[in-house]
């Protein structure tokens, strides 16, 4: 199956998504999940798989989005979702059907650069997909995954760790990778609760586009990250209608002062996004 993408979307209509989405943002804001850790069970192999070439001839297979049958009780409103053609509705669904652009940026990063990955703890947020997670599970890492949605880690991220594992990968995936659900300001809390709640290396991408969440996100950050780690958010310099992007979420970094802060990589080719590197001041 062709891999393909759906980016043809002009400055307007994208403005008037986003307005859309901080109406539903604000409404909703109250209606967060509690954190839950999500086991490997009865995993639902995918009928069909859609392959991602990278640069450096790796390959990566996910779930065709299309063909995910959604889980029982939440069907109704995450198909209206998708039926609206609607990216996100906040605080009910956070888009993790979706292969976001930045998502396939922050993969093709990662697969550049000579990071040695075997034996790092790796945290994904707002994993979606979770193909920058996959990535570093592939080269050693042990990866957990944290989404919104329960649903999305056991429709999709749960079955891509699976089709990107051979048989013998699968008999461990429950030591080398976890899944959480929930809310970012609960999930850091279920987090700092195991004995080892810090990562080498924290992956986000598409993440920073709401103001609203954005110190959820950061608080998570400042709190899960060793001294010496790493942190990676790939975003588009500004969102139209709710005020995030890289630049605002530079400004927050510096403001605060925990964390150094740079561009790493710009793409220009449609909408202009970049790659974020962070790490603990000296």
């Amino acid at each position: 199956m062709a891999f393909r993408f759906n980016f043809g979307n002009t400055a307007e209509d994208l403005e008037e998504k986003y307005n859309e989405k901080l109406t539903a943002e604000n409404e909703n804001r109250n209606n967060l999940k509690t954190a839950q850790e999500i086991k490997i069970q009865d995993i639902t192999v995918a009928n069909s798989a859609v392959t991602l070439q990278l640069s450096n001839g790796q390959t990566l297979d996910h779930v065709n989005a299309d063909e995910v049958e959604l889980a029982t009780g939440r069907c109704q409103s995450e198909a209206t979702c998708v039926a609206a053609q609607s990216d996100l509705v906040p605080n009910v669904y956070e888009g993790g059907l979706k292969i976001w652009e930045c998502s396939v940026d922050l993969t093709e990063y990662l697969s550049s650069q000579q990071i040695a990955f075997g034996g790092l703890r790796v945290l994904e947020l707002g994993c979606g997909a979770g193909l920058p997670g996959i990535y570093a599970y592939k080269q050693g890492a042990a990866v957990d995954f944290q989404d919104y949605n329960e649903e999305v880690l056991k429709s999709v991220t749960i079955p891509n760790v699976h089709l990107n594992s051979n048989e013998e990968e699968r008999k461990y995936m429950e030591e080398r990778c976890h899944f959480y659900s929930g809310d970012w300001m609960s999930v850091q809390k279920l987090l700092e609760k195991q004995p080892e709640c810090r990562y080498d290396l924290i992956l986000t991408s598409e993440t920073i586009y709401s103001t609203v969440s954005q110190g959820k996100l950061y608080s998570v950050m400042k709190a899960l990250l060793k001294q010496e780690g790493n942190i990676y958010v790939a975003a588009k310099t500004y969102y139209f209608g709710v005020g995030g992007g890289t630049r605002q979420f530079e400004d927050l970094v510096k403001k605060d002062g925990t964390f150094s802060i740079e561009v790493c990589k710009t793409y220009s080719d449609g909408v202009q996004r970049e790659i974020l590197h962070l790490w603990h001041k000296k």
